[in-house]
């Protein structure tokens, strides 16, 4: 995939919200789907970091699966 058709970044959580929604990401791997200019990002087994009181989870070229254009 080309550099400039990806969509990296980051998403954090509240901590504390986060362990309530889906308990605590310590050893757990996440799925993402992101859409971004008409495109969906599917980024799979992501694991977050605790920072402080937030859950941040990191979204790179590593991580990305799939991609699909709106229709």
């Amino acid at each position: 995939m080309q550099a400039e058709t990806m969509c990296e970044g980051q998403i954090a959580y509240d901590f504390d919200e986060f362990c309530k929604d889906y308990g605590h990401p310590t050893g757990q791997m996440f799925t993402f789907e992101v859409t971004h200019s008409a495109v969906t990002y599917v980024y799979a087994d992501v694991i977050g970091t605790v920072q402080g009181s937030e859950v941040v989870f990191s979204l790179n070229e590593d991580d990305l699966v799939q991609t699909r254009k709106a229709h």
